[in-house]
């Protein structure tokens, strides 16, 4: 068994989507082990997404600013091949790009490139740990 941590992000907890796509992690087998509602710092925001800051410095600054106390629910998931599991049910992080059957292809309605305009971080649902090491780094940001 392998544990992966996710995110519900603003947009999902707003639309009300936090029981479909939960139950579409359990329906595929993962179990949840820890979950946490919060309303997260500027600080865990910007140790969380570090590593965008060095790619992308406007994207860091939109995000961290814009996402600083608004609802999220960070989960910690556990099943077989969780990290890859998680992400393929997730769909990939642009909206507009994320196949039907996936999380932000059947939920999504936002794009990168309307964010971009709108000078705001792209709603996209949800965030989901890509490696053991993140689910490490990002599972002491958000259970301590």
């Amino acid at each position: 068994m392998q544990k992966t941590l996710i995110l519900l992000k603003p947009d999902a907890l707003e639309r009300g989507l936090a029981g479909a796509i939960l139950a579409r992690f359990e329906a595929a087998g993962m179990r949840i082990e820890n979950c946490r509602y919060l309303r997260p710092t500027l600080q865990q925001l910007e140790t969380h997404y570090a590593d965008l800051k060095g790619r992308n410095p406007r994207a860091f600054e939109r995000t961290t600013v814009t996402l600083q106390n608004k609802p999220f629910v960070a989960i910690i998931l556990s099943g077989r091949n969780a990290i890859l599991k998680v992400r393929a049910l997730t769909g990939p992080t642009d909206p507009l790009k994320a196949p039907a059957g996936t999380i932000r292809g059947d939920f999504g309605n936002d794009t990168i490139e309307k964010a971009d305009a709108e000078n705001r971080t792209t709603s996209n649902l949800i965030h989901a740990a890509d490696s053991e090491a993140s689910v490490a780094h990002e599972s002491a940001v958000w259970f301590g």
